[in-house]
């Protein structure tokens, strides 16, 4: 796997898969609002990263920052849905509890989407222990999601939007930078012949892994990262992995190994 560069979401990246779970969730909800910080300082400078991902709010181009809701009240709040984004170091410092007490004035349907990625927060007793925080902050549910496991994450946010009142969603992966030098995942493929260059895949997930070289897209052997998540939106089901016969749960464990045997382990 590559080293990540400036501006781009790296492949493999668990921030980008809860993204655009949570875009696909809520793109039918009234006075969406979509805002916070996606926790990589990486991304956020140059389009396509800012506009799929809000990460790195200080760097962020000033055209694409969204505020946070304010003015509102928990009993009139801001706006009909707010998707609040924080990252697993941001609602462990201190203070937290008392900068993210207004989530029930954002919005009607207040999301808080946690970002549970880096190496602090592996075990699953700390992955709990900011669904806590949640709880703390008002939440009235917590659900633990795998972001590449798009099904369950569509299932879970419909649902959490569908009812007023502030939810948590602790989305849990490893940052694809702590797998680089463990158990390398193998690479996904594209059937050339029977691509049809829809560009689906790279409009979605904007992975600097896939390139398109006409007729047909490819995937860099060097930069895939395994995450399997462009597979999901080939349309045409041309794109091959590996890992097409685990399931979600088997997937997800063979991450955090790759994690735990990390170069930084």
């Amino acid at each position: 796997m590559r080293r990540p560069q400036r501006g781009i979401l790296c492949a493999g990246c668990p921030h980008r898969a809860a993204y655009i779970a949570l875009k696909d969730a809520s793109r039918r909800c009234r006075g969406r609002v979509i805002c916070g910080d996606a926790g990589c300082a990486a991304v956020g400078e140059l389009p396509p990263a800012a506009a799929t991902c809000p990460g790195g709010a200080e760097r962020l181009l000033p055209r694409y920052r969204v505020a946070v809701p304010d003015g509102g009240t928990p009993e009139h709040p801001a706006v009909e849905t707010c998707i609040h984004i924080v990252p697993d170091t941001e609602l462990a410092a201190d203070g937290a509890v008392e900068r993210l007490t207004g989530l029930a004035a954002e919005g009607r349907t207040t999301v808080l989407a946690v970002l549970a990625s880096s190496r602090d927060f592996l075990a699953r007793e700390r992955i709990e222990w900011l669904g806590g925080r949640a709880l703390a902050l008002g939440a009235s549910d917590v659900a633990v999601l795998d972001p590449f496991d798009t099904e369950r994450c569509r299932e879970v946010l419909c649902a959490q939007l569908g009812q007023p009142g502030v939810h948590g969603a602790v989305f849990a992966s490893p940052c694809a930078q702590l797998q680089r030098g463990g158990r390398d995942l193998e690479p996904v493929e594209v059937d050339r012949y029977m691509c049809v260059g829809c560009h689906r895949c790279y409009q979605i997930t904007g992975c600097p892994a896939l390139s398109f070289e006409p007729p047909a897209y490819r995937v860099d052997p060097e930069a895939c990262a395994g995450c399997d998540l462009c597979c999901g939106f080939c349309r045409t089901q041309v794109i091959y992995s590996p890992r097409s016969r685990l399931d979600a749960a088997t997937r997800r464990r063979i991450r955090y190994a790759a994690a735990e045997t990390g170069p930084d382990a």
